[in-house]
């Protein structure tokens, strides 16, 4: 029972909404198919009818077509109605707003207006009315007992008297829009009439020509408290204007015709003895600055004991705006700045009390620097967008631990590199319309610890954002974490291409799956590319494997010498003997005493002349580079010694690395070896002829003993 009592409480709410949907679709109305009707949906238990939002707008009409008596407001702008008949209006009792500009009304009746007694706007700027009595009859707006707002604007170019009698009967009137004549003999250009618009705090003047605002140009305006000048209108403030902008609270302003340093702070300090604000200068400092004075410091020194608390300086010329150097702080007073729309292309100000700034439009790139007096900045909201802005120094928002929304969107950031690691209060960031990718582990994990104590937001709207197994880990994150991330239902492969999405949890799964293969691909590749060096190491090792050794040896020897070695270079040794163990009578009895004994050669043999507490292979090594010629006493037991073999190759590579490719190697055979049973390298040599076969009897050993000193003296 309770199911089925939700269930239609469920179906009714959907109901109700789908009927609010339907009423809100703007269709052709029944009464005339060039205007459009939408529908007010009203509550049904208080018994009133659905009204209606009729758009007659841009449809060439020329006259006014007749209403129904539910319609709540009416936009006819843009057409060519020429005249508004009497009692035209007088049964739409419903009817809160009326907007007629931007068509060709030169006159209205004493009756236009007839039965509007509920009317709260009415709209008829940019219509051909001048100001007159025949024009605008006194009593024309008698009937409008309720009118809130009533826009007279671009009418006339430069009128020259005012509606006032006809506009005094607007007893409930809140905000006129309205031109102000070209020229008036009086001070007073609101006159005495004016005052029984009790109400009236809101001023917006459209077209005006060398406004001189004074003493007592708004006197009659008691409670004005917003001024708006339109782009149209040049002014000039005067000495004791404040007296009449007691109650001012906002003010907007576009031209100054007197554009020097006297008249801007002149105006600036009228304005600081007032109650205002909120200053707006908009489009003012166009045509930059013909003397030298910069605005911003005039400003901020006649601001500096003001109640202005909102200051916007938007679309102006950079020049002259800001000093090349010694820029004044911001006024204490001051707590939004909005410097929007400047083309400003540095900005290096002290904000001082500033909570909002916003910088939004500006050719800034990364040339920001935000500083703030004293230890703790008040800067709470920062808006940056559009700034052309590739990347942002880290240390951007150092210092402004206050922050909590930051606006980075439509800029051309990649990554988040800036540190707001010490933002706790930060809640809003957006990144939107830039070129990121994906967020880096740093920076998500910077926003989690932000989380902890702020219920942070981020925007990634409009982004570049990858689905890739890069990027992976990155989607996961945002499903998982406390931060809000907002960002679009597509992203783009590897390749480019976009890819849409209605699930992320999805999108995951299929991404993992993906990844699964590629992380194995990459894996065996890997390993084959890994194995494949290996073995390529190995080999190039295998083959200069004694060139490595004999560099090796040599660089660990503290004798080792660079000089390229020649005949006449003077050796320690005339000979190494290298031999095994088995022939160690024969270099004892033989060699020693033919070669040293009897010919007076120097011979090193390891059993005598090696260092002893050296590494083996270095005494070896040294020896052999030491010693002109290297003589292998060579058996059967000299291939099996690992010593004797490697005496061998380290002279091979000293003959080869050292010598400039001489052979340095005498083999003495003691015995008969097949050709067989030698190494290669060893065969080689004999192959050269660079051996000698030891004889065993008298007379051989005579010419054998010769034959080894002619070898040794070459």
């Amino acid at each position: 029972m309770m199911a089925s009592k939700i269930t239609l409480k469920h179906l009714a709410i959907v109901l109700g909404i789908c009927q609010n949907v339907l009423l809100a679709i703007s269709l052709p109305c029944d009464f005339n198919k060039k205007c459009r009707c939408t529908s007010i949906p009203q509550d049904a238990k208080m018994g009133r009818e659905v009204l209606l939002n009729v758009d007659c707008s841009n449809r060439k009409l020329k006259d006014i077509p007749d209403l129904p008596a539910n319609v709540y407001t009416v936009s006819l702008k843009k057409n060519n109605i020429k005249r508004i008949k009497d009692d035209t209006f007088s049964q739409l009792r419903n009817l809160s707003e009326l907007d007629i500009s931007f068509n060709k009304i030169t006159r209205l009746n004493i009756f236009s207006f007839n039965g509007l007694s509920n009317l709260l706007i009415l709209n008829l700027n940019n219509n051909p009315l001048p100001y007159n009595e025949r024009a605008i009859p006194i009593e024309v707006f008698k009937s409008l007992i309720s009118l809130k707002q009533i826009c007279l604007r671009n009418t006339s170019l430069y009128p020259r008297l005012l509606p006032e009698v006809a506009l005094s009967n607007l007893k409930m009137l809140e905000s006129l829009e309205i031109d102000i004549p070209k020229l008036t003999k009086y001070k007073v250009v609101f006159s005495k009439s004016f005052d029984s618009l009790v109400h009236l705090e809101t001023l917006t003047v459209g077209t005006c020509f060398l406004l001189e605002i004074q003493k007592y140009t708004f006197f009659h305006l008691v409670h004005l408290k917003n001024i708006y000048f339109d782009i149209s209108c040049e002014i000039t403030i005067l000495t004791g204007a404040h007296h009449s902008l007691q109650k001012l609270h906002k003010i907007e302003m576009h031209y100054f015709y007197y554009y020097d340093f006297l008249s801007i702070a002149d105006a600036i300090k009228e304005l600081s003895m007032t109650p205002v604000q909120t200053i707006i200068f908009r489009n003012t400092f166009l045509h930059g600055t013909k003397e030298n004075f910069d605005v911003w410091n005039i400003l901020a020194s006649g601001l500096n004991d003001s109640s202005v608390r909102h200051l916007q300086i938007t679309e102006n010329n950079p020049v002259g705006l800001f000093p090349v150097s010694q820029t004044d702080p911001v006024p204490p007073s001051i707590l939004t700045l909005n410097l929007s729309s400047n083309k400003l292309d540095k900005f290096v100000l002290t904000l001082t009390n500033v909570q909002k700034l916003i910088l939004r439009d500006n050719h800034l790139g990364d040339l920001l620097v935000f500083k703030h007096m004293g230890r703790n900045s008040k800067l709470e909201y920062v808006d940056i967008s559009e700034n052309n802005i590739y990347t942002l120094k880290p240390s951007i928002f150092q210092g402004q631990i206050e922050l909590r929304y930051i606006n980075l969107s439509h800029n051309h950031l990649q990554a988040v590199l800036f540190d707001v690691s010490r933002l706790s209060h930060l809640s809003f960031l957006d990144l939107s319309n830039n070129s990121i990718s994906a967020l880096d582990q740093n920076s998500m994990r910077m926003f989690d610890n932000i989380s902890l104590t702020s219920n942070l937001t981020i925007y990634l709207l409009n982004n570049s954002l990858q689905c890739t197994c890069k990027t992976l880990i990155f989607w996961k994150w945002v499903v998982g974490t406390h931060v809000n991330v907002f960002y679009d239902r597509r992203c783009l492969s590897e390749d480019g291409v976009v890819i849409q999405f209605m699930s992320i949890n999805k999108r995951i799964q299929e991404l993992e799956k993906e990844c699964i293969s590629y992380v194995s691909f990459i894996i065996i590749a890997s390993i084959v590319l890994m194995a494949t060096l290996i073995c390529i190491a190995v080999a190039v090792v295998h083959k200069y494997r004694w060139k490595l050794r004999y560099m090796f040896y040599l660089a660990k020897s503290k004798h080792r010498r660079r000089e390229t070695s020649t005949d006449s270079k003077h050796y320690v040794y005339d000979a190494f003997i290298s031999y095994c163990e088995h022939d160690n009578l024969f270099v004892i009895n033989d060699c020693i005493k033919n070669l040293e004994m009897e010919r007076n050669f120097k011979l090193c043999l390891h059993q005598r002349d090696f260092i002893p507490g050296e590494e083996i292979t270095t005494n070896i090594t040294n020896a052999i580079h030491e010693s002109r010629k290297t003589i292998c006493i060579v058996s059967k037991q000299f291939f099996d010694s690992y010593y004797c073999m490697f005496e061998f190759n380290m002279a091979r590579m000293e003959s080869i690395y050292s010598r400039d490719r001489r052979n340095i190697i005498f083999l003495i055979f003691v015995e008969q070896i097949l050709p067989q049973n030698m190494p290669l390298m060893l065969l080689e040599l004999v192959q050269k002829d660079s051996y000698i076969e030891y004889p065993n009897d008298e007379q051989g050993n005579v010419v054998f003993w010769d034959k080894i000193d002619e070898a040794l003296r070459q």
